[in-house]
């Protein structure tokens, strides 16, 4: 069932920090994540922002890992947020929480996702995008510097 179709009956546990996405990069990156059957967890929308449930914590790594990642520059676009916020959140899909996806893996989907998008209200649709060395190694495919 696509995920847009399922629904959540609660709203975010207060046992876990959720990253907090504009909701159409996070759209996004829940539908890759679909199309390759990586786990998601629960999901929930706040007005014009997704919500993913992510370990306790993850607040105080996350500029770090932005910029570990090469998505340094999208600190302000991707937060995250304690829970107890959320309480008028909307449930948009059910899973488990936090989210069973490695939190790196999670951060650089949603990161890449939310690029592809500024670059596209940029009005430079055929710029072409470019992947942080971080996420061409998760993907497995290794920058041409690496491999010649």
């Amino acid at each position: 069932m696509p995920f847009a179709a399922k629904q959540a009956a609660s709203p975010p546990p207060e046992s876990c920090d959720l990253l907090d996405v504009p909701l159409v990069g996070g759209l996004l990156a829940l539908a890759r994540m679909d199309l390759r059957g990586r786990p998601t967890g629960a999901a929930w929308t706040l007005g014009d922002r997704l919500l993913l449930p992510v370990p306790p914590g993850a607040a105080d790594e996350l500029p770090g890992l932005l910029h570990w990642l090469g998505w340094g520059h999208l600190h302000g676009l991707l937060s995250v947020t304690r829970s107890r916020t959320a309480a008028a959140a909307v449930p948009l899909r059910p899973g488990v929480t936090p989210c069973p996806e490695p939190l790196t893996r999670l951060l650089d989907t949603c990161a890449d996702a939310c690029a592809h998008l500024e670059l596209l209200r940029a009005g430079r649709p055929d710029q072409p995008c470019a992947f942080s060395y971080a996420s061409r190694m998760l993907l497995g495919t290794r920058p041409r510097s690496l491999t010649s």
